[in-house]
């Protein structure tokens, strides 16, 4: 290379934009691969030892288990099926759709009551969004899509018990929005809309997806774990705004732009600090939206005593486990012995959400671990107990160890799972484009899935396209990308 040649390259080394991207879960490495591939000067500041944010997995029960996410929401033109596919994943869906309802008392449904329960729940939910997106500016506010579901109920349904059986099975789609379901707005019900196709479950977990996002990060040596950042502080100079990205470990990282890429329940606690502070707009935009608790617990047996039977499972206001579930709170449980072969085991995955989540992590939190054991499998007894072929005379049946999420008590996750849309809030879609537009003029954006487009929201879908996005954004910003390819390239139905 000549004297020249080297120049000409030093010079543009020096006109490289410097981006910092806070956060390396899915929004955070695909903006980070986006800008790498655009020829950008990266950093990814992550505060945890490890990538994948609100995704991680453990393999105390034997195989691997995801911790977060489990599901690809919509399979038809999902990009994470397309890198689920090129990482070698394998998922599966109609292996968990065999579904029995268990009633009150701990009897069983028939197997058509029970499939028309949450075949009409399920009805009910996709009524509601169409209801909320088609009547948006004629639904009052304060509202909620439970007083919707009961109203549907009372239209429909005749006979008083399955009026009851209806009525408790809209509770289980509190896993869906992380909440009580009476909590969720029907006003903003739309913003649930799923991406199109069925739901897949990944059955060898999310671990091979996240590896093969951050494959660019890793090779381009950008990525620094465990620096959780505390306070970006911006200053403005004749070339535009700096940034000094504060640490933890007390460096200050210099920058040109910023994406901030952490939950919106860590972005309601200030737990990353700016100076100027962000505009009010935003902060209250922030606040307007809800931020929920989905936990898992996973529980492995010596065998899978119930494989011969269904593999979804639900439980209708347990009368017979007043003790510990004293508000009678439904449930559900997935059977994993009927995940394909090499991913299968001998394994429940029971959901929970909002007070038995709290129940659950208060537990993990002020116990022993043996104590903590021994409280929790007492507590899902009462429903695993109900399986087919259980007997608790037989060690098959006798419980082997588990796995209980925390995300409740995990600064870095904010203390939750993801955004969800209670009732009061007004305009949740006006709220997530002032959030995503982030602070005019100082190159200071905010992306993840509480910024993801319309169908994505709330899913690791959703803030893979968030990061996507937002990367493209600072792209045109620094003149490294024309406004109408940006256009062009947006995902549609962004609202």
């Amino acid at each position: 290379m000549t004297i020249a040649e080297t120049a000409l390259s030093n010079e543009e080394q020096l006109k490289k934009p410097k981006i910092i991207v806070v956060g390396a879960g899915t929004c955070g490495l695909r903006a980070a691969e986006v800008l790498i591939r655009a020829g950008c000067d990266v950093q990814v500041l992550e505060a945890r030892d490890r990538i994948g944010g609100r995704i991680a997995t453990s393999s105390k029960l034997g195989l691997p288990l995801d911790l977060g996410a489990n599901w690809i929401h919509g399979d038809q033109g999902n990009p994470i099926i397309a890198i689920a596919e090129k990482a070698g994943s394998s998922y599966t869906a109609e292996e968990l759709d065999d579904t029995v309802v268990y009633a009150p008392d701990g009897t069983l449904l028939s197997k058509r009551l029970g499939e028309e329960l949450v075949t009409r729940m399920w009805n009910y939910f996709e009524d509601g969004i169409e209801h909320s997106e088609q009547n948006f500016a004629t639904i009052k506010p304060n509202i909620s899509f439970g007083e919707y579901y009961r109203a549907r109920i009372n239209e429909e349904c005749e006979d008083k018990t399955i009026k009851v059986y209806q009525t408790e099975v809209m509770e289980i789609m509190g896993a869906i929005v992380a909440m009580g379901i009476q909590k969720q707005d029907l006003k903003n019900l739309y913003l649930e809309k799923p991406i199109p196709g069925g739901d897949v479950f990944l059955s060898s977990t999310y671990g091979p997806v996240m590896e093969l996002m951050a494959k660019t990060v890793r090779e381009n040596g950008c990525l620094q774990l465990s620096t959780p950042v505390e306070r970006v502080e911006t200053v403005h100079t004749a070339s535009g705004p700096l940034h000094g990205v504060h640490t933890k470990d007390g460096n200050i990282h210099k920058a040109d732009g910023v994406l901030v890429t952490i939950p919106l329940g860590a972005l309601k606690q200030d737990r990353v600090t700016f100076n100027p502070p962000i505009p009010e707009q935003i902060r209250q935009s922030i606040k307007h939206l809800g931020y929920g608790s989905l936990e898992k617990t996973y529980i492995s047996f010596p065998t899978a005593f119930w494989a011969d039977g269904p593999s979804y499972f639900v439980f209708l206001a347990p009368e017979y486990a007043v003790t510990t579930n004293t508000e009678r709170k439904p449930l559900t449980a997935i059977s994993l012995a009927h995940l394909p072969a090499l991913h299968n085991q001998p394994t429940l995955l029971f959901y929970t959400h909002s007070d038995i989540s709290k129940y659950i992590t208060d537990i993990l939190q002020t116990e022993t671990p043996a104590f903590a054991r021994d409280k929790i499998l007492a507590f899902f007894e009462p429903y695993y107990s109900r399986l087919p072929n259980y007997s608790s005379e037989d060690p098959a049946c006798v419980p082997v160890d588990f796995i209980s999420t925390n995300w409740l008590n995990d600064e870095y996750a904010g203390n939750g799972s993801y955004t969800n849309f209670p009732v009061g809030l007004v305009d949740g879609a006006e709220d997530i484009k002032v959030i995503r537009e982030g602070v005019p003029g100082q190159r200071l954006w905010f992306c993840g899935e509480h910024t993801a487009p319309l169908l994505g929201l709330a899913s690791v879908s959703g803030a893979y396209w968030a990061g996507e996005g937002t990367a493209r954004k600072c792209l045109v910003e620094f003149g490294m990308m024309d406004e109408e390819e940006e256009r062009a390239l947006r995902v549609e139905d962004l609202i």
